[in-house]
């Protein structure tokens, strides 16, 4: 028996060790039915490259990423999700039943990885190559890489260029750099072929059109403007009817890189070389070198963003614990130097406990300064810092004397200042922009005093605004703004909305938006205190960025972050701009407004009813992402609230739902009811005021959609340009989903949570949608008639036409 229990003791332990190390293996595959989160890894065969989740060095936000399994740093050399985070280590990564591979977290909102080549069938596959080129296979064939998504580095055999040149949906591939070291947002700069001249990879500032070449197709090879270490690169440059990009090898052939390039969020080139298992950097400037020397369109330095500027001074103490210290981030002082330069709040920056390559973040006020400790570490302030942390009881001593006496003499002058200021004219008022960072928006600072006039002015408007109430959104001078657009020239001027036009502006070489409300419109101060207020609190990449408002006279300003491609009407009601939102570009737009209506009602700090949906209030942005905008009319609603009653019934015709229209009652289904409506307007590039024959009678969208659904023939409705690229899956889906949001009754109407999630799951099991409201034809004079709509006397209603903008 003993010699038994002998011999079973090593057969058990082996068998252990087998069962460990089977479930500890990581695989370079996920397929159907598995989820990688938390440390879970994808490896690459050979253990060159791993896949898994990273935080951007502020807790608790999560990104999917690829990088060197060797590098200690754990630098991502490709991100999935730059400019939608998700919150929490609750993240999953998970091939869904339609076949696409999506990540999600405990919001339980998917967001596909793949975006733009969609699954042709739920049998597929995910899988890390050596190469570090993540794909997604249908049996053999691959049907999306996420070298055609590159991020911020380019890795052998990855493309940079034009592809599609034979279609009208151009795709070009170029790397966008971080926003700074430690936050993987699209930064500031890019990297590609050249606009001007194809033979030529440049660097150019995303909002600048002067750019650095830094080297050039000769016919048979390649040459840098500046000189790289490694000799290890072999270059080449294709160009057809078809598509025009650069990639390169390494020579040797190798499946492994062994050399690559990164654009660094200054907009220098890293080129990183694999010596064994360390990797050597070598930074090279745009700047540099024998061409870019000489040349005028090298990259200019910025200019402070800062009020209090972005050089740093060297003094010696200990920060107090008054001071918000951000916990250490792996990097060395140059970095920890750009990440502090890029955040205004930043005051000062140090190394951790004297490790060159730990990083702390300091944030507080001059007052938190003062009262620096004695020590030797090294603190980086930001600005002229002359702090002597030895004399500091001295120095308050003679504080304490002096303050009282300074302050009489300082508020005398004042007196004196705002007296002379009287007689004098009012002078220009400028205005400071600044950049900062999850997405490229722009922020703006204050107007500065001018006239007196001007300053009551501003005292005025902040008070009737509660100015507190909306963080310091900055107020503009008119005169600023009326100079950004050329005093509101009918060239700059973009459209004309229900409230006034809407013009092109350009404010220190940003390019903005400014609606200016006319006189006559409908939208009244109260409106536009109800925007300024509101937008200022609502933040989503799906809602469109207020910057600043201005107040002068009777003149009422609003100043938007600009959308290149302006609002979704124009392309989709457009029979030659609405070839160019092919299917796939259009489910994006449709669940992106999806997301951002799920954000006003229920995962904002405010529960928001939007009230005016439109299609020409969806703005969309150069990467054709969707922005909801124009909240004058939107209300709030209390935590524990989800509808509300009007007298006063504003919006516009085809929009509203009918229980908002006759009774003036909303809730968040009135805005269901508005998204259902776009959604058949984008799927059949048709207005809702259109009129159609269906069986000899007159239908409007509603009830010819509600009809062709009904007898089995919604393919009809289909926009022609989409016949190519549209799936018939989805687009049943979304005429299924669209016809359940128009439902008369609006506790039949799904909420939005529960749309998002039907729009992301074909397969699951819809209700049957009931008859919609007004499905049948009704003219604009009908929707205003007391008799059709039996409309209580006591409710004001103003109701708008459409018109792109």
């Amino acid at each position: 028996m003993d010699t038994v229990k002998i011999l079973a003791f090593p057969f058990l332990v082996n068998i252990f060790c087998c069962f460990w190390f089977c479930k500890s293996y990581a695989s370079d595959t996920l397929v159907p039915g598995e989820t990688l989160g938390g440390n879970q890894t994808l490896v690459s065969p050979l253990g060159v490259f791993e896949l898994g989740f990273f935080p951007n060095g502020k807790v608790p936000k999560q990104y999917l990423g690829i990088w060197l399994k060797n590098d200690k740093y754990k630098k991502p050399v490709w991100v999935a999700n730059q400019d939608s985070p998700l919150v929490d280590n609750s993240a999953i990564l998970y091939i869904r039943d339609d076949g696409n591979l999506v990540i999600s977290d405990v919001r339980g909102l998917p967001s596909v990885v793949n975006n733009g080549r969609a699954a042709p069938s739920s049998n597929t596959s995910c899988m890390l190559l050596d190469s570090g080129n993540l794909v997604l296979m249908e049996g053999e064939n691959m049907f999306w890489q996420s070298f055609d998504s590159p991020t911020d580095t380019y890795l052998p055999g990855m493309k940079l260029g034009w592809f599609n040149l034979d279609t009208d949906h151009i795709r070009k591939q170029f790397l966008v750099s971080w926003l700074t070291p430690l936050d993987p947002t699209k930064g500031n700069f890019l990297f590609g072929v050249d606009t001007n001249d194809i033979s030529h990879l440049k660097i150019w500032r995303s909002l600048d059109a002067k750019s650095q070449p830094i080297g050039f197709w000769g016919g048979q090879n390649f040459s840098f403007y500046f000189q790289t270490k490694s000799k290890d690169y072999n270059f080449s440059f294709f160009s057809s009817s078809k598509e025009i990009y650069f990639t390169f090898s390494n020579n040797g052939n190798t499946s492994v890189p062994s050399s690559w390039f990164e654009l660094a969020p200054n907009g220098d080139i890293n080129e990183l070389i694999m010596v064994g298992k360390e990797i050597s950097i070598v930074n090279h400037s745009p700047c540099q070198g024998t061409l870019a020397a000489n040349s005028t369109k090298c990259l200019t330095v910025l200019p402070s963003l800062c009020w209090n500027g972005d050089k740093f001074t060297q003094i010696k103490g200990t920060i107090p614990d008054s001071m918000t210290v951000d916990f250490p981030a792996r990097m060395g002082l140059s970095d920890c130097e750009l990440t502090c330069e890029s955040n205004c709040s930043c005051t000062a920056y140090s190394s951790y406990n004297g490790d060159s390559n730990m990083c702390l973040l300091y944030f507080g006020g001059n007052k938190d300064l003062q009262r620096l400790g004695r020590g030797n570490q090294s603190i980086y302030v930001r600005g002229d810092a002359k702090i002597d942390s030895n004399r500091w009881k001295t120095v308050n001593l003679l504080l304490k004397i002096l303050v009282p006496i300074m302050s009489s003499l300082i508020l005398f002058i004042v007196i004196i200042f705002f007296c002379c200021l009287r007689k004098r004219k009012s002078n220009r008022i400028g205005i400071e922009m600044s950049q900062s960072g999850l997405r490229k928006s722009l922020k703006l600072f204050s107007v500065f005093s001018g006239s007196n006039a001007a300053a009551k002015d501003r005292e005025k408007n902040d008070q009737e605004l509660n100015k507190e109430d909306i963080h310091e959104l900055p107020q503009l001078s008119f005169s600023s703004i009326a100079e950004s657009t050329d005093n509101f020239s009918f060239s700059n001027k973009l459209g004309e909305g229900g409230f006034g036009p809407v013009y092109k502006g350009k404010l220190l070489g940003h390019e903005i938006a400014v609606k200016r409300l006319s006189k006559s419109s409908g939208q009244g101060f109260e409106e536009f205190k109800n925007e300024v207020q509101l937008i200022s609190e609502l933040q989503h990449r799906n809602l469109v960025k207020l910057l600043g408002y201005s107040i002068h006279e009777e003149e009422k300003i609003l100043v938007y972050e600009y959308m290149a491609n302006k609002s979704l009407d124009a392309f989709i009601f457009d029979k030659k701009r609405g070839t160019l939102l092919d299917w796939g570009q259009r489910m994006h737009i449709i669940e992106g407004i999806a997301q951002g209506l799920l954000y006003l009602h229920k995962f904002s700090r405010l529960r928001v009813i939007h009230r005016d949906l439109k299609t020409s209030n969806i703005l969309l942005d150069s990467n054709m992402n969707p922005k909801i905008s124009d909240f004058g009319m939107a209300r709030i609603c209390h935590e524990n609230e989800s509808q509300g009653i009007t007298r006063r019934v504003v919006g516009t015709y085809g929009y509203m739902s009918p229980e908002y229209a006759v009774h003036g009652h909303f809730s968040t289904k009135s805005d269901v009811f508005s998204y259902g409506v776009i959604l058949l307007e984008i799927v059949s590039g048709r207005k809702n005021t259109s009129t159609f024959e269906y069986v000899n009678r007159k239908l409007s969208l509603l009830g010819y959609a509600w009809n062709l659904w009904k007898d089995d023939r919604s393919r009809e409705l289909l926009d022609p340009t989409l016949a190519n690229s549209c799936r018939m899956k989805e687009l049943q889906l979304c005429i299924e989903v669209a016809l359940l949001c128009v439902q008369e009754n609006p506790e039949d109407r799904p909420g939005m949570s529960d749309v998002i999630s039907m729009l992301g799951n074909e397969r699951s099991v819809l209700p049957t949608p009931m008859q919609p409201a007004l499905s049948t034809y009704m003219s604009l004079t009908d929707i205003d008639s007391p008799r059709r709509l039996q409309r209580p006397s006591q409710i004001n209603v103003t109701i708008s036409s459409v018109e792109a903008r």
